[in-house]
């Protein structure tokens, strides 16, 4: 056979199998209808139009992790509120009986008495140990408020990153196939030739080598469309949908400035900057309370009345007031008998004592000062330590920016080679110098700068919310991209 007819065997071939896939294309084949999955996890409406990024920001709320965050909160919440209930006023009633019968031979006598009593305590002077515990649980509600928004950031990014993670493996899967199809087409082309003796047994055995390669690189990129998609969804709380990912990565707004200004401006609005500095201040206060704790005396002050029968027992309405000054606590105690002994007449007594003790040599004390101190020496280093940190996260941000912008450059301009390439093959193909497999080459390498030019937006969309949020700027905005 001459080589003329060889020539047109192979295009009759090659257009035979390659066509068909790149006539319909990866556009139009993600645009088939999606089979309906097992559970949905969106509207049906949504299914049919694509998941976008604003779905899936939309469902951030009911998210496990943002779930947590929230329950995180209301924990350090319910324990303020405790901490400033042991502060509040307490009340507690109680009652008394008391029966004595004497034996037989002994006078027979017998006595009985009941009595019933309220007590009252409070926080009263604003040293009391107690004070402190409510500015800890203060603090520690302040951070935990912290700790819940820095989380659900953290979850709006390692979803977005997720998420177009997913969109870019169902790219990769098409340029797979479109390789596949094409190393199949060159097999078909491969098989005449060697039919005819114009190719080796080696040329053969390669054309098969190379579907077998492409095959198994198409089942790797099926596997790891299935494998981001669920684990979008599962970071998400939903069960997944087949519903194509629609989005294409926003461009928003680049930060304004010189990073030098950038870096001054970020600093204090990070959340762990600001953690560092709510636990500079409770370490100040912690302080501030033991050094005066340090030299509150000991006193106390109290008044009682009580009226008492002849015998001694209680006969009326008896009352007491007591104030511990270094604790703070102000008690009360009034009880009243509902059977009184009756022995004799009653009698009302009223009696106020007071107490003081001056801490003169306090080693306890003074180690809890020395341990206040540094605590508050640790404190300030950890929040310098962070600021550190943080002036060289941003930095690090702003590189990686900038490495992706020029990226994308670089392979902007890889995309148009490849593009003039695959024009210069069609023109070749129409004038009869080119066969139909040169131009699914070029197709095929043209389908994979595409992918790497949607890559490089990905990366640079999610290079300058990683900046955004070093900065301490980016939010978690459930129902839309900000």
């Amino acid at each position: 056979m001459s080589s003329n007819r060889m020539r047109g065997l192979e295009t009759v071939l090659a257009l035979a199998l390659v066509l068909p896939p790149f006539l319909v294309g990866p556009q139009a084949r993600a645009q088939a209808p999606a089979r309906a999955p097992a559970q949905a996890s969106v509207p049906s409406s949504t299914q049919a139009s694509g998941f976008t990024l604003a779905d899936a920001l939309a469902a951030l709320s009911g998210a496990p992790a943002w779930q947590k965050a929230d329950l995180d909160v209301q924990s350090a919440a319910d324990a303020l509120a405790a901490a400033r209930a042991s502060a509040g006023l307490q009340v507690s009633a109680g009652g008394s009986y008391d029966r004595t019968d004497t034996l037989a031979g002994s006078g027979g006598r017998n006595s009985v008495s009941a009595k019933v009593s309220v007590s009252a305590s409070a926080t009263v002077l604003p040293w009391a140990p107690v004070d402190a515990s409510i500015a800890n649980a203060e603090t520690a509600l302040a951070v935990a408020t912290l700790g819940r928004d820095a989380a659900r950031v953290g979850l709006r990014l390692t979803v977005e990153q997720q998420y177009f993670a997913a969109r870019q493996a169902a790219g990769a899967r098409d340029v797979a196939q479109a390789a596949a199809d094409q190393a199949q087409a060159r097999l078909a082309a491969a098989t005449a030739q060697h039919a005819q003796g114009q190719l080796s047994d080696v040329g053969l055995a390669q054309a098969r080598a190379a579907v077998a390669g492409a095959q198994a690189t198409l089942t790797q990129a099926a596997s790891a469309v299935d494998f981001d998609r669920r684990t979008l969804f599962d970071s998400l709380g939903v069960p997944p949908t087949e519903a194509p990912l629609t989005t294409a990565p926003p461009q928003p707004a680049a930060p304004a400035g010189s990073l030098d200004a950038l870096v001054q401006v970020g600093i204090p609005k990070r959340t762990d900057v600001r953690v560092a500095e709510l636990k500079v201040r409770q370490a100040q206060a912690s302080l501030s309370a033991v050094a005066a704790q340090r030299w509150i005396p000991g006193a106390s002050l109290a008044v009682g009345l009580s009226s008492n029968d002849g015998s001694g027992a209680q006969a009326g309405l008896g009352m007491n007031v007591a104030l511990d000054f270094q604790k703070g606590i102000v008690s009360g105690n009034a009880s009243y008998p509902i059977a009184p002994a009756g022995n004799g007449s009653v009698s009302t007594q009223l009696s106020i004592g007071a107490s003081v003790s001056i801490p003169l040599d306090a080693p306890s004390s003074d180690a809890a000062v020395r341990s206040a101190r540094t605590a508050l020496a640790s404190a300030k280093a950890a929040l310098s330590a962070t600021e550190r940190a943080a002036a060289l996260d941003i930095r690090q941000r702003y590189a990686a920016w900038q490495a992706a912008q020029a990226s994308l450059a670089a392979d902007s301009a890889s995309l148009a080679a490849a593009r003039q390439a695959l024009g210069t093959a069609q023109a070749r193909l129409a004038a009869g110098l080119a066969i139909t497999l040169d131009v699914g080459d070029a197709n095929v390498a043209y389908a994979r700068a595409q992918r790497t030019v949607e890559s490089d937006q990905n990366a640079l969309y999610l290079a300058l919310l990683q900046l955004r949020n070093a900065l301490g700027e980016l939010a978690a905005t459930p129902g839309g991209v900000p």
